[in-house]
């Protein structure tokens, strides 16, 4: 009986809104929608007028939102969900140069040389040779600025770890990227050096950063443009419509490249600042209020990020307990505890969100504690301190967190090592389940292959807890109205509902119902952004 009442209210709803509104420009109907929207959940069909969602339901009321030019489009039973958010991701452009060819991602020392050696044979002389490795290479002590110099004198050479903790560089490149022999370490980061006092070419944390942005500042526009269009297409093939990014480009430039690129996609930019030896750059972060003038709309710039700790795989993730794997060892904290409670009280100050990169408990502790004593804690929520990853936010920290509003925002392609991460750290760490058990705002990103239903499997399966695990609604949701919520945006998207940017993905399979290995598989064949087809696989009619 009650169904039946609905049913009849909600036609005469449709019936007088059709009545008192011109027709929609484009209906979707017979679909099996995903709103992400608790109020109505699931749907049929839904109208579009312009930028936005004039209504969501089933195929018979939305269809007599239809007039005689309404585009008409039959989903086929396919689902249909909020454009997907990719709520942390990097793009920073190198020079061109010759990418070391490894058939994994951790390659060995000695496929290192091997690929170094077959690369700098081709690869004409001067010409940057760069290398993504993983732990492997990274934490071997006897891969060296030397060791690079003899097996490629004429070339500059990068290795970097593919987790983006840990570079390694011969002398050509040092000297190319201005790094000198008595390069002094930056806040937040540090050189190593030989015995005999020289640099021997192994460098982390923030002493990555200056580096990372002379590579991006000898890029050309030409190729960043080229790059994001490229990002660009690829996100809309796979659904994503909105992608909050990070870059070492100068933060002028990176958003004046945005607002030229014209991308159909909508992207957040957020600072990405460096340091010196004496103090955290905060130059860009007094930009934003400029900056934001005269964008487009598909583009932001907003937001402060800080580094505070590395990662499990070199070990440099901040613990309040000692590594299982090596004992007495805890990691570091990048900066000092003060530090981050100045970083806490800058972000009151400039008025802007602060994000922070927390692998470990210690270092995710170090957070709440800097801000349960800057005012009142119930002041906090409204600020949405977001925290990246958020792998040690465990046990006691839960209520914590919950209690000041943080927002993690997870990457679920970081659950692939469990052998190594329990290794490391035991298999407490990584929450994902428990933060949405207690009410913590999750969002999730990819941090790497921008492809969202491999994350939406891996959040399923958490392969380093399972018991962590959500189920495919849940991380559907952390994709879409989780990611808007990270970014001050479920107003304006994350769900489908009436009043909502019309950011629509129609997918080439059933997410909710294909086996997990299956998810990755999944394509869009139709994505709108703001009511507009930007994708179309010409699948549908």
């Amino acid at each position: 009986m009650k169904k039946l009442l609905w049913s009849i209210l909600s036609g005469l709803l449709v019936s007088t809104a059709a009545l008192g509104q011109q027709p929609a420009d484009l209906v979707l109907l017979n679909g099996k929608l995903f709103t992400a929207d608790a109020t109505q959940p699931t749907a049929q069909a839904l109208a579009i007028r312009g930028a936005r969602i004039v209504a969501v339901g089933t195929t018979a009321d939305i269809s007599k939102l239809a007039g005689p030019r309404t585009r008409r489009i039959d989903l086929q039973g396919r689902t249909c969900t909020p454009g997907f958010n990719d709520a942390h991701n990097h793009f920073t452009p190198a020079p061109r140069g010759t990418t070391l060819a490894f058939t994994t991602m951790e390659p060995s020392w000695v496929e290192t040389t091997l690929a170094l050696t077959a690369a700098v044979q081709q690869a004409p002389a001067g010409s940057w040779v760069y290398g993504w490795v993983g732990r492997a290479v990274v934490t071997d002590e006897q891969v060296t600025r030397a060791a690079l110099d003899r097996l490629a004198p004429n070339h500059p050479v990068l290795l970097r770890a593919y987790y983006g903790h840990g570079y390694i560089a011969n002398s050509r490149a040092l000297q190319q990227l201005g790094i000198g022999e008595q390069q002094p370490d930056p806040l937040g980061g540090y050189y190593e050096h030989t015995a005999a006092g020289p640099l021997n070419g192994r460098f982390w944390e923030y002493a990555q950063w200056q580096p990372s942005r002379t590579l991006a500042t000898q890029t050309p526009d030409s190729v960043a443009l080229t790059e994001l269009r490229q990002l660009s297409a690829e996100a809309l093939r796979l659904g994503i419509t909105s992608v909050q990014l990070f870059s070492f480009l100068p933060f002028e430039r990176f958003v004046r490249l945005l607002a030229q690129a014209k991308l159909p996609i909508r992207v957040r930019a957020i600072p990405f600042s460096p340091t010196t030896p004496q103090q955290r750059d905060l130059s860009e972060v007094r930009q934003l209020p400029a900056l934001q003038r005269g964008l487009p709309a598909t583009v932001q710039a907003s937001g402060m990020k800080w580094v505070l700790d590395g990662t499990p795989y070199e070990r440099g993730a901040a613990l309040r307990q000692p590594y299982q794997d090596r004992p007495g060892w805890t990691g570091k904290l990048n900066f000092s505890e003060a530090e981050v409670a100045r970083m806490v009280q800058e972000s009151v100050d400039f008025k802007q969100q602060l994000l922070v990169h927390c692998a470990g408990d210690r270092t995710a502790e170090a957070v709440l504690q800097a801000m349960e004593q800057n005012g009142a804690a119930n002041s906090w929520p409204a600020r949405r301190v977001r925290i990246e990853h958020g792998d040690g936010l465990i046990g006691d920290l839960l209520p914590r967190a919950r209690a000041l509003g943080v927002v993690v925002v997870q990457n679920p392609s970081h659950f692939t090592e469990p052998e190594l991460f329990h290794q490391r750290w035991g298999t407490k760490m990584q929450p994902l389940g428990s933060l949405v058990k207690a009410g913590v705002p999750v969002a999730l990103g990819s941090d790497g292959p921008l492809n969202p239903f491999l994350n939406i499997m891996l959040a399923g399966i958490t392969p380093s807890n399972p018991a962590e695990a959500l189920t495919r609604e849940q991380a559907v949701r952390a994709y879409t109205y989780g990611s808007a919520f990270a970014e001050f945006a479920e107003k304006d998207k994350g769900r489908l509902a009436a009043g909502q940017l019309a950011d629509v993905v129609v997918l080439s399979q059933d997410i909710f119902a294909v086996p997990p290995p299956e998810l990755p598989k999944t394509s869009s064949v139709l994505t709108l952004i703001g009511g507009q087809v930007v994708y179309d696989a010409k699948v549908l009619k």
